[in-house]
């Protein structure tokens, strides 16, 4: 499904050859950054190059002891061309994709909703409801999920609904007799004259002005089916018949249109533009430009995240229970080895694009209302660029360090995993999202 296209902008990655396995992984890296950039710009073409380059040279890392990661890693480049595919209008290839995401990764909560979107492209209904039924139990309390699995499973009462009317006007089509049909006599008149019968084909053959102009020097002179075709004589010249001469009024409001010859000086001035600081010299169209802030995003993201806590409601069964974030970590930066944060702002031809991707494991604390303390950890992957601000992130892990007391289980799956600090983290993850946009 790889097709690398005579012209790219990424044509450097796409032949490239890495021989060992740390100029592979550097190259991953390199592809996965450019296709997430190219996704958020919408150009899924060159996203779907990009990843299936990385898939290529994926394919061919030694994987001793690595194979877990290389195996999450195809997941995801697989889920994400899956991707590209649907949105390039090509559910068969979305499908394959995203099939060989949960196949590489039957924890990876993305790889199912792809497969998802792809069978509803498909319409193929029900698989689209089984994988999004499979989606919800990694993942139930994503909002986004929930209202695709509705929306599929209200696209299969209709799909019964139209399959039902279908067999219905089948059944009756069988059943129906047709009426005989009368047949058409054609009766031909021979005393219609002859002007009648040429009028009727809106040509009066005796009309000699239709068919011969009057003049002089024979220039300007019809055949005889040229009036038919649509000519007319304008200014003594025989042309078409929508043809029009300009009247002086008319050529006094349009101007002068004639081209001109430019000067040499008249070049060289208007070529002279003032460089733009932010706009690297092979970019004087300004089509294309993309600045790095990675580092600023790391900083930023943690200290929001770190901001969220949650006390436990009246009506809980302790509610002097509270729960807050002691720390983020996961946030190393993608220019570093095994680092997979990335953030930067491009703009494209003149409109700015906010272009990120995190993996965040946040370390929490819960503390009862007996002074007894729980800790775990919560990590959200994926969290990027293509969310919608308010519905919510995904996770991927969830655990409970041992020690915590048995009935304490249910508030923490309650109040940590599927809401309250879970619910705060996610507003401040949209709060960061509103801080990038304004600080660039």
């Amino acid at each position: 499904m790889l097709s690398s296209p005579s012209f790219s902008p990424h044509n450097d990655v796409l032949n490239a050859t890495p021989e060992t396995d740390a100029a592979k992984s550097s190259l991953v890296e390199e592809l996965k950054r450019r296709g997430r950039v190219s996704v958020t710009t919408h150009r899924y073409p060159d996203a779907k190059d990009l990843y299936g380059k990385a898939i290529e040279v994926l394919s061919s890392t030694e994987t001793d002891g690595a194979a877990a990661s290389n195996n999450t890693d195809m997941a995801i480049l697989h889920s994400n061309r899956a991707l590209c595919f649907l949105q390039m209008n090509r559910p068969n290839d979305s499908y394959e994709d995203a099939t060989s995401a949960t196949c590489f990764d039957s924890t990876y909560v993305k790889g199912f909703w792809r497969l998802g979107q792809a069978s509803m492209a498909l319409k193929q209904t029900q698989e689209a409801i089984d994988a999004y039924k499979t989606a919800l139990m990694l993942d139930p309390s994503s909002k986004a999920l929930k209202k695709e699995f509705t929306n599929a499973e209200k696209q299969l009462v209709k799909d019964k609904v139209e399959a039902e009317r279908l067999e219905k006007e089948k059944e009756e089509n069988a059943n129906y007799i047709p009426p005989p049909v009368a047949k058409k006599v054609q009766v031909v008149k021979d005393d219609v004259p002859s002007s009648e019968s040429s009028s009727a084909g809106g040509i009066v053959k005796d009309d000699k002005s239709a068919i011969k102009s009057d003049l002089a020097g024979g220039k300007g002179e019809f055949s005889k089916s040229d009036h038919v075709r649509g000519y007319k004589i304008v200014n003594g010249k025989k042309t078409s018949f929508f043809h029009h001469e300009m009247t002086e009024e008319e050529k006094h409001l349009i101007g002068d249109i004639t081209p001109k010859r430019l000067e040499p000086t008249q070049m060289s001035d208007s070529s002279a533009t003032t460089q733009d600081k932010d706009v690297s010299v092979w970019n004087k169209a300004g089509t294309w430009e993309e600045k790095d802030v990675t580092d600023w995003a790391i900083g930023s993201v943690k200290g929001k995240v770190l901001e969220a806590s949650y006390q436990l409601p009246g009506g809980s069964p302790d509610p002097n229970a509270s729960v807050k974030v002691i720390d983020v970590s996961g946030l190393i930066s993608s220019k570093k080895a095994g680092g997979s944060a990335h953030a930067s702002v491009a703009k494209v031809r003149g409109k700015k694009k906010y272009i990120f991707e995190f993996t965040i494991c946040v370390h929490w604390e819960m503390t009862l209302g007996s002074g007894d303390k729980c800790k775990g950890k919560l990590t959200f992957y994926d969290v990027d660029g293509t969310h919608e601000i308010g519905e919510g992130y995904d996770i991927s892990e969830y655990s409970v360090e041992d020690g915590a007391q048995a009935d304490a289980r249910h508030l923490l799956d309650r109040f940590v995993r599927n809401g309250g600090l879970r619910s705060e983290i996610e507003k401040k993850l949209d709060e960061w999202i509103g801080l990038f946009q304004e600080t660039y």
